[in-house]
């Protein structure tokens, strides 16, 4: 309002707050097969939004700007903008999408003028997800009945032990994956399996961003080294979330977005008694123990000569347990047995007790 007329104008647009709306790696999965020729991006201001590192070209560079920001690493873009705001009135295409502009030049101004545009192009999201403002929503959609479950071997630790992590998943048909992967009482030492430039390691927090051309083969996604900052059990110091980099995979050529949950790699209904950690001890142990199903258990420490040290009784859940046992509650050095019961089940195990 109140613009004089008769003088000369230039209007352009500016947002660049919020990199990562609209931005995950399902992005990078399309932008990767756009490189590779195996399915171009059919629009230019799809090529625009790929060009991360605003050379006006789509190399592995954008991708790798892209991966940065989706783990964390950048809160924004260094060479590009959030948005940029093209001129509607460009004529582009996909074989040139780089002659554009972001202005308009009015000259000499001398009625309402109402349809002078922009197209406004989201850096880095290629498919069109972003939730641009508070009239419109994500077009991406989770498949509500389908997850890519990531399994593990449960095991229990002390401070100070290494243990090794196997993630892995059965399904055949993941073509990539993001996650946050929080670690209170962890502390990464090593990854194997994937590039470094996959993960990043913040506090307490991994961040996990992959993808490939073909889909990831059953068994293994990743193998990572922890050293035990705390005692307890693995299953219990590691929780998939999305407090940074939000969890989902990508399913299916046509990468159908799902959800992405991390469970203990323990076989259904099994009963199982494990070796005490550590053995021998000084100080306490953890008896670590599966069952088939939620349920009362018993377990019985004894001497060798058969005499009763201790008794535990507790209502434990189906799968992975650990029970502590304290020196002091035993009263005796040397070899002791331990006997899990539970309903039918029955197993038992030895431990030593030392000064």
């Amino acid at each position: 309002n109140n613009t004089p007329f008769y003088a000369d104008y230039e209007v352009r647009g500016e947002k660049n707050d919020d990199y990562l709306n609209g931005v995950s790696t399902l992005d990078l999965l399309m932008i990767q097969r756009h490189i590779l020729g195996q399915e171009l991006l059919n629009s230019p201001y799809k090529m625009i939004a790929a060009d991360a590192n605003n050379d006006k070209s789509i190399t592995a560079l954008d991708l790798i700007e892209l991966r940065k920001l989706i783990l964390g690493i950048y809160n924004e873009l260094p060479a590009n903008n959030s948005w940029r705001f093209i001129n509607a009135d460009n004529n582009l295409s996909v074989n040139n999408p780089w002659n554009y502009n972001e202005r308009r030049s009015i000259e000499d101004l001398a009625a309402d003028l109402m349809d002078e545009d922009f197209v406004g192009v989201k850096i880095g999201d290629v498919n069109g997800s972003v939730v641009a403002n508070a009239n419109t929503t994500s077009s991406e959609v989770s498949k509500a009945d389908d997850i890519v479950e990531v399994s593990f071997e449960n095991s229990v630790v002390n401070q100070g032990d290494i243990v090794d992590v196997n993630l892995t998943t059965k399904r055949n048909d993941v073509f990539g994956y993001q996650f946050t992967l929080n670690t209170n009482g962890l502390e990464l030492v090593n990854v194997e399996c994937i590039d470094s430039e996959n993960i990043a390691v913040f506090e307490d927090k991994i961040t996990v961003s992959y993808n490939d051309t073909k889909a990831i083969a059953a068994g293994t996604l990743m193998k990572l080294v922890f050293k035990a900052k705390t005692e307890g059990n693995v299953g219990e110091l590691l929780e998939i979330g999305s407090d940074l980099t939000r969890a989902e995979a990508y399913v299916g050529n046509n990468l159908e977005i799902v959800s992405i949950d991390l469970e203990n790699a323990v076989s259904e209904d099994k009963f199982d008694l494990y070796q005490n950690e550590p053995n021998p001890f000084s100080d306490f142990t953890l008896i670590g123990f599966e069952l088939p199903e939620t349920a009362s258990a018993r377990i019985t420490l004894y001497d060798v000569t058969g005499r009763v040290l201790t008794t535990i009784n507790g209502q434990y859940s189906k799968g992975f347990n650990t029970v502590r046992v304290n020196k002091d509650d035993l009263g005796v050095t040397g070899m002791i047995y331990y006997q899990l019961q539970s309903g039918e089940y029955t197993a038992v195990k030895h431990m030593i007790v030392i000064e």
